[in-house]
């Protein structure tokens, strides 16, 4: 007669356990399509089969844009279980030490005049040329978050990817050195200057490694 396989290895076995991540994906699909094509109805004057085609395909997109920008801002480590516990609470604690809204408040007392400077030398000298810089960004979500907000916010500068495992930003910039902005943010502690050798090529698209 066979011996009866333990519990806990049968709950081992492939297959046996459900895939959460996939649940989980799903439903924040679900969840961001179904919100986003709710507000689109709600916004439109009439409600027709074309307006909820087209608002079908409009909250589509936005859900994929939403997903990519949540996973580019969080970072992939485990979720579930002891590790994922662990990962959340060095997340919170990183974000408290990072993200203060009293060092905010110099950076953002520069935002309007690096706006109104960045707006003229566009203006000038137009929106071309400019090259790729990759600042190391204070750790946890609502850091890095908050630092490619502000970092996109002026036309001169604009944040093309995150890397959350090694704590980089892809920043795109118009002048060839730091604006008095971004020292403002790097005062505040958000980021810092790339690593030596780490400064890719004039021109050079943001998943580009510098040679």
């Amino acid at each position: 007669m066979p011996e009866a396989m333990p519990a806990n290895e049968a709950a081992d076995e492939p297959g046996s356990q459900p895939d959460v991540g996939r649940g989980r994906r799903a439903a924040e699909a679900l969840t961001w399509w179904t919100a986003l094509l709710a507000c689109y109805l709600a916004l439109a004057s009439t409600i027709t089969l074309t307006e909820i085609t087209v608002g079908a395909v409009t909250a589509a997109a936005g859900t994929a844009a939403a997903i990519a920008g949540r996973r580019a801002l969080l970072p992939t480590g485990p979720t579930t279980g002891a590790d994922g516990a662990a990962q959340r609470a060095a997340d919170r604690a990183a974000a408290r030490r990072s993200l203060r809204p009293a060092r905010l408040l110099p950076p953002l007392a520069r935002l309007p005049a690096q706006i109104a400077a960045d707006t003229a030398r566009v203006t000038v000298r137009g929106a071309g040329g400019g090259h790729w810089t990759r600042p190391a960004v204070a750790p946890g979500p609502a850091a890095r978050g908050a630092a490619t907000l502000l970092l996109s916010a002026s036309p001169g500068t604009y944040v093309g990817g995150v890397d959350p495992d090694r704590g980089l930003l892809r920043v795109h910039r118009l002048a060839p050195g730091p604006s008095p902005f971004e020292r403002r943010l790097e005062r505040a502690g958000l980021i810092a200057d790339p690593a030596p050798g780490r400064a890719p090529a004039p021109g050079a698209p943001p998943d580009e490694e510098p040679p």
